[in-house]
């Protein structure tokens, strides 16, 4: 991990702190998927800043048929969500194709963060923080797998 991504790491790590101690226990199974805020991060004078993004919610945004362009101002690192699970939902695929890795912050306690990005052609999701149960680690390579298909639908030559 380069030093750049183990910062926006630990900025995403301290944000997921602060929506732990100020948000809901963890969605259940049963629960749907809420996403609290998302937020934005780049790097300045070799310092880490996060920003708000309140026009920003990627569940929503990324959730129709039509292309997710929200605006990013340039030189931005980064995409964090803070949502009540951990695990990429449906369409955040749709934010690494701005060329931005999404790091999720689980709200509850203890909160996790993992970071979905994408390396070579492959889609990979890591846990910066806490651990998968084994069900959702079934769930992650399901939603990796789609992920992967799109994105090779996607890049196909067209005959």
């Amino acid at each position: 991990m380069s030093i750049g991504i183990r910062t926006v790491a630990m900025a995403a790590l301290g944000a997921a702190t602060v929506f732990a101690v100020s948000a809901p226990a963890a969605a259940s199974p049963a629960q749907p998927l809420r996403e609290l805020r998302c937020d934005l991060m780049d790097q300045h004078r070799g310092r880490l800043r996060t920003f708000e993004a309140p026009d920003l919610h990627v569940l929503e945004q990324t959730a129709g048929t039509a292309q997710f362009a929200p605006v990013i101002p340039q030189g931005t690192s980064a995409m964090m969500c803070a949502r009540t699970n951990v695990l990429p939902a449906m369409h955040d695929d749709k934010v690494l194709a701005l060329g931005l890795p999404l790091f999720i912050a689980e709200t509850g306690t203890p909160g996790r963060l993992g970071v979905l990005e994408i390396d070579e052609g492959r889609y990979r999701f890591r846990m910066l923080e806490g651990e998968l149960a084994s069900d959702e680690s079934q769930a992650l390579e399901r939603r990796l797998a789609e992920f992967q298909s799109r994105f090779a639908a996607a890049t196909a030559p067209q005959r």
